[in-house]
């Protein structure tokens, strides 16, 4: 409990709001769709995922958790239901692996994102979380502590970057 609430506050310590991002993708990501005002009570994670289906116009999903609670709510919101089309749009994952990115190599395109929750729910976690963004493959990755997003975009400089949510 200690080390997530230490990593917490040096989250706090360096993210930013849209103000600090010089990439044009992600601050549109943030103003027009992670800070837009939204219908959604749910946790933060989740109103992350449910905003960035509509915003990216997300048809092809695949859900890797443990309880189906997100699968319910995006078959609620949008019907649309987990998809074994490839390539994904979003892949979402309850919680960070080493070997995700050889999983789905070959099953994303230019614009998936890979939707991680619980980066920083322990050192191991964290750990995972850093690799993965240092992947070649990844060119954006944002840090949003409660859940990341990574991206493939092959336009874009590689940038990583931690936010407030």
């Amino acid at each position: 409990m200690m080390y997530y609430f230490l990593q917490y506050l040096k989250h706090l310590l360096s993210a930013t709001n849209q103000h600090g991002i010089h990439s044009p993708f992600v601050y549109d990501y943030l103003t027009k769709c992670l800070y837009a005002k939204t219908k959604f009570k749910t946790s933060k994670c989740d109103k992350v995922v449910l905003k960035s289906i509509p915003y990216f116009a997300i048809k092809n999903i695949k859900i890797d958790a443990e309880d189906s609670r997100i699968d319910n709510k995006i078959q609620h919101e949008f019907k649309l239901k987990p998809s074994h089309k490839t390539p994904f749009d979003l892949i979402y994952l309850d919680h960070p692996t080493a070997h995700i990115l050889s999983c789905y190599n070959g099953l994303v395109h230019n614009d998936s994102m890979i939707f991680i929750k619980n980066i920083h729910r322990n050192k191991n976690a964290t750990n995972i979380w850093k690799t993965l963004k240092a992947s070649e493959i990844i060119t954006v990755s944002i840090d949003m502590f409660y859940c990341g997003a990574l991206f493939f975009r092959k336009e874009q400089v590689k940038e990583h970057f931690k936010v407030r949510i």
